[in-house]
């Protein structure tokens, strides 16, 4: 007997006493794994975007935002940035973007 047919049928003898076992081969999604979906914020110039936890500027060569209260990010001038979110003991990196109006 090989490997294989051991494992499948110790699962069928397991889910026989303990009821269903779901097995599954598929990869593993990220997108469900992070706490967000999507990690980039688009504003437009003067818009306030709230983070819900403490923000750092990783990036911002253009001076495009400015980080107000330490969780609020405003849209100054058109570019790009990136910055890193602290937030439920987690960091999480966004890249955020200004937009003229």
């Amino acid at each position: 007997m090989n490997i294989k047919s051991l494992t499948i049928g110790a699962l069928v003898g397991v889910s026989m006493l303990f009821g269903s076992v779901n097995v599954s081969a598929s990869p593993v999604n990220t997108d469900s794994v992070s706490p967000y979906a999507n990690p980039n914020v688009i504003l437009r110039l003067g818009e306030v975007y709230n983070f819900h936890g403490n923000v750092s500027i990783l990036y911002n060569p253009q001076h495009a935002i400015v980080v107000e209260h330490g969780q609020y990010v405003k849209g100054l001038y058109p570019g790009q940035a990136t910055v890193r979110v602290y937030s439920n003991g987690k960091y999480t990196d966004y890249d955020v973007f200004v937009k003229a109006n």
